[in-house]
């Protein structure tokens, strides 16, 4: 897909999938059996702890990924091999038994090997039968999957490595190499050669030193440049309560093509030279691929669009149209990867399923086919990262959206991958994301509206204790925001035994315990409206009866049972960029004969990552009514304020617990 046109001889191509239901196979000049493993060594073998981090459950002797870009023919591949090693210390670090290798755009994986080595020096391979593909996502056309494997005989002091190799046929940009892994890791070192041709620009985010050199490389015919990168020692990488993205945190190498010697880039007009020099030549070279999409299949373009807003009158409605059956009719093909490439619109049109960027190309081939004037943008999700600026270089953006100009100079943003978005409303992902925005005849470096629109969730509940100690609910839960998207991307899909298997687990998590009886889903449909369902549900433990006093809690759902915040030292920032309100009203009816004796304390808490209310009072019906709110705004903290989040943890841990106390009447009759 991608062309590099020589001036003069044979026309040379670098060859780039052109569709997210395969690979094309290329015969790779040097496709030859893996290597011997590489030898492990004594200190390897006898190594029974980390001195840098002694709780330390693993440790990851070698992480490594050594590529080379291979001509074959015509076509040029980046064959990557891959190897990783760990020694188990404890029985907690068995957890790393289990392996997921995620397939990838544009790339294909084979040859995986691996083994357990036990202490006394036997060796366990994996046979290669017990090596799976399982399916991730799948559709009419498309299916992405990922190779997963366990390790056999896993017990404290064995040494498990895995290897296998990917044939990848996008040389634009390498995949980010990160160096920190889940563990403290002895080495990770990545490698890439290039023919000498070619020239990379480096990006060693967050590395020690400067920007490294490539050496000379030769191997066999093949003469060029190899770049090479290892640090030792490096600490793990572990998860931490609202963690910044990795880009964000994590020690990684990027390369990204600058020229190929002797070739003109006829995505920028046949220059000649380096490839992106600006933010401006990115956006040319993505609008060039994009745009044979959208102009190839104007007739298959307009054909669906009249169909889908038949019926709509002015330009708006069939905009609402056009973009809600690009949201839904076409499963969305979960790759957060931008690489210029895209399918033709017949033939997404033909599968009924679309990554992120070929959801964005058909929305605007369709919008344009009705004169509707529309123009891409291609965005650094919240959940990417934060852009840095001169590394010129599709890598840094996850997705693309679609922008509808407005008279006004404003425009109504438009994120079809988000399948139950309303129209015009920026998911968090998108709210106050950087984005290179793209028309016709230029681009420009933008940051996306920030949506101050809180994600909500509101809970009304009535509780009926009960003479057994369990409790009646009555629960009425509306959603909105992002609250309601993500609620609506589990149901709307789903059968109805599967909604009702769903809000079965997710009562379970919010109010552990709990039997779902009834349930009620309203405006499931209705995307512009808040998601309402309604519930019958039996909980335990939210009675306790001492003699004559019956005690009941005054949180029932989505209540802490522990602190979130660890006490050991915090590594990372704070990042909350999906802002959160949830609200609880419970209403407790007190059994026949009995009257409220006592409230708990009300509450007002604070830290710099959010607040919390809580209050009870009597009502006149003899009820009680408590209500809970607790408010987190978008923001990035230090970790210096995890003192300070915990104390707050910590006290919203007792209010949680807290219970209204309720006496029979003639007992409080007599105290009088």
């Amino acid at each position: 897909m991608v062309s590099l046109r020589k001036r003069a001889g044979v026309a040379f191509g670098v060859l780039i999938l052109a569709a997210s239901s395969g690979i094309v196979s290329l015969r790779a000049a040097e496709d030859k059996d893996l290597a011997d493993w590489p030898a492990i060594t004594e200190q390897e073998k006898s190594l029974q702890s980390v001195p840098q981090d002694p709780e330390a459950d693993a440790v990851i002797l070698r992480n490594t990924r050594d590529g080379r870009i291979i001509l074959d023919g015509r076509y040029v591949v980046n064959v990557i091999d891959y190897h990783w090693r760990l020694k188990v210390l404890t029985d907690r670090g068995k957890r790393l038994a289990n392996v997921h290798l995620q397939s990838q755009k544009a790339a294909r994986v084979s040859q995986i090997e691996a083994r357990t080595l036990k202490a006394d020096g036997t060796v366990v391979p994996v046979p290669a039968d017990q090596i799976f593909e399982k399916v991730v996502e799948k559709g009419h056309g498309y299916k992405v999957t990922e190779q997963v494997f366990n390790f056999p005989a896993v017990e404290p002091g064995v040494i498990l490595e895995y290897r296998y190799r990917v044939h990848s046929n996008f040389l634009i940009y390498m995949q980010p190499w990160y160096f920190t892994g889940p563990e403290f890791t002895l080495l990770s070192r990545v490698s890439q050669a290039f023919p000498g041709e070619a020239s990379y620009r480096v990006l060693c985010h967050g590395c020690p030193g400067p920007a490294p050199e490539p050496d000379r490389w030769e191997e066999g015919k093949l003469r060029g440049k190899r770049l090479t990168v290892e640090r030792r020692d490096v600490p793990g990488f572990r998860e931490e309560k609202w963690m910044p993205p990795d880009a964000a945190v994590r020690s990684r190498l990027e390369l990204v093509l600058t020229k190929w010697a002797q070739h003109e880039w006829e995505e920028l007009g046949g220059r000649e030279g380096d490839l992106f020099i600006n933010w401006d030549s990115v956006a040319r070279f993505a609008r060039y691929y994009y745009a044979k999409a959208y102009k190839v299949d104007t007739v298959a373009a307009r054909k669906a669009a009249v169909g889908w807003s038949q019926g709509a009158s002015d330009p708006l409605q069939k905009a609402r149209a056009v973009f809600r059956h690009v949201q839904e009719d076409f499963k969305y093909v979960p790759y957060s990867q931008v690489l210029a490439q895209t399918r033709s619109i017949a033939d997404i049109l033909k599968t009924r399923s679309a990554d992120n960027e070929e959801k964005a190309v058909l929305l605007v081939a369709a919008l344009r086919s009705l004169d509707i004037p529309a123009n891409l943008a291609l965005v650094i999700g919240k959940d990417k990262g934060t852009l840095i600026g001169e590394f010129y270089s599709l890598s840094q953006f996850s997705h693309v959206i679609v922008a509808l100009p407005q008279p006004d100079n404003s425009a109504i943003w438009l994120d079809p991958t988000v399948t139950y978005a309303p129209f015009g409303f920026l998911p968090w992902q998108d709210s106050g994301a950087g984005a290179l925005y793209m028309t016709d005849t230029g681009s420009v470096m933008i940051n996306l509206p920030q949506n101050n629109e809180f994600s909500a969730t509101r809970y009304q509940v009535t509780v009926r204790p009960r003479p057994d100690g369990k409790s009646d609910l009555d629960v009425v839960a509306e959603f909105q925001g992002d609250d309601a998207i993500e609620m609506r991307q589990e149901l709307s899909p789903a059968s109805e035994s599967a909604r009702t298997a769903y809000l079965q687990g997710w009562l379970r998590d919010a109010r552990p315990g709990a039997e779902l009886k009834t349930s009620q889903i309203e405006n499931l449909d209705a995307i512009d409206k808040p998601l309402r369902i309604k519930m019958s549900v039996e909980a335990p433990d939210l009675v306790t009866k001492a003699e004559a006093v019956l005690l009941v809690r005054g949180c029932v759902l989505e209540c802490e049972d522990t602190n979130p915040i660890s006490r050991g030292e915090r590594s990372y920032p704070f990042y909350v960029d999906r802002g959160w309100n949830s609200q609880q009203t419970v209403t407790v009816v007190p059994p026949a004969g009995m009257k409220a004796a006592a409230m708990p304390k009300p509450a007002m808490l604070k830290s710099a990552i959010g607040s919390l209310a809580f209050s009870c009072s009597s009502q006149a019906d003899g009820s009680v009514l408590c209500t809970r709110r607790f408010i987190g705004p978008r923001g990035r903290w230090p970790a210096g304020e995890q003192d300070g989040i915990r104390k707050m943890f910590d006290s919203i841990l007792e209010v949680d617990r807290s219970s209204v106390a309720f006496q029979e009447e003639a007992a409080a009759a007599g105290g009088r």
